[in-house]
């Protein structure tokens, strides 16, 4: 930013009009002096040439901008920043998404239980500041869709580029938490945490949800598991990713809440079930609030003065057309 340490300065720019007129019309005020040309005797009076009207002219130029180059600098130009530095950052948070079919089924009307809940991330991502936050889904495989990241707008649209069914057609929740362990082993955050939505039980995958909580425990990592969706035959439809075919239907869907209670209180986190968009806003509320760190923020401010080029400048801009006029144009003091 921009600022000034003396604008008094500026107005001596209100004075340039009152030099502008003393300069170019009261000293040409008075009348001709008329001599015979037998009483002078000498050549008469040429008007001066084209280029000497130029360079006249840009001297001029050359001394009201130096002028008012110096005018500025005298102002204290300089520039200021300003930046927050966090004394201490926030937490690391892995999303693991469940991106099997079954979160095709539309209990949370209008949409279906997949854009409910990606719906419910963005709010949450939107709400977090100073967070690193991660992206992992699951099928029948789990893939890492972003390593813990401070660009959420980034994070939204790799959130936004999810296709059901993708990954198979089976829900491999141990092998989504253990990916989402192995990209927070390494991080030295105060705390971390693993958010797990699902509306399934684990039926695939080479690591039990056990195993992979386990791993989350020994690297102090809390796992927070929200269960979504009804129990019971619903409404689902479905896009095939490769075909674009659409199909419709009912879906009996049910999940293993216990086990999902376990794998939360065995890392010190919680387990809530959602069955509608409201609850599931609340729960990610309850999330919202119990993991957040105090972030001690302090304010750098740097100033970059400017007062120095610019004088450089303004004077050497006065000097130049002084020079032309004495040197080039031959005038006396």
């Amino acid at each position: 930013m921009l600022s000034f340490n003396e604008p008094g300065w500026f107005t001596f720019f209100l004075l340039f009009p009152l030099f502008l007129w003393f300069r170019f019309l009261w000293r040409k005020r008075g009348g001709r002096i008329v001599f015979p040309y037998r009483i002078w005797g000498g050549d008469g009076f040429r008007p001066p040439g084209t280029w000497v009207r130029f360079v006249v002219v840009f001297t001029h130029v050359l001394f009201w901008f130096g002028s008012a180059v110096l005018i500025v600098a005298l102002a204290g130009p300089e520039i200021t920043e300003r930046d927050e530095v966090f004394l201490s950052r926030g937490i690391d948070i892995m999303i693991v998404l469940d991106q099997s079919p079954s979160m095709g089924a539309r209990d949370f009307p209008p949409v279906n239980r997949f854009d409910t809940a990606r719906d419910m991330i963005r709010r949450f991502i939107a709400g977090r500041t100073g967070d690193s936050i991660g992206l992992v889904t699951f099928g029948s495989d789990a893939v890492l869709r972003s390593p813990p990241t401070a660009d959420y707008s980034w994070l939204s649209q790799r959130l936004d580029e999810l296709v059901l069914r993708e990954l198979g057609d089976d829900t491999a929740i141990g092998m989504g938490l253990a990916v989402a362990v192995l990209h927070l082993a390494d991080s030295n955050a105060q705390d971390k945490i693993i958010l797990l939505l699902t509306d399934g039980d684990d039926n695939a995958g080479e690591i039990r949800p056990e195993m992979a909580a386990k791993l989350a425990k020994d690297q102090g990592i809390k796992i927070y598991s929200i269960g979504i969706g009804s129990e019971g035959e619903v409404p689902i439809e479905l896009t095939n990713p490769d075909t674009g075919a659409i199909t419709r239907g009912t879906i009996v869907t049910h999940f293993d809440e216990t086990q999902l209670r376990l794998l939360s209180v065995a890392t010190g986190g919680g387990y809530w079930r959602a069955n509608s968009p409201g609850a599931l806003e609340t729960v990610f509320q309850a999330v919202d609030a119990l993991e957040s760190v105090e972030r001690r923020v302090t304010v750098r401010v740097t100033s970059r003065p400017l007062h120095r080029p610019l004088i450089i400048f303004g004077a050497l801009l006065v000097a130049s057309g002084y020079l032309i006029r004495k040197l080039l144009l031959g005038e006396s003091p």
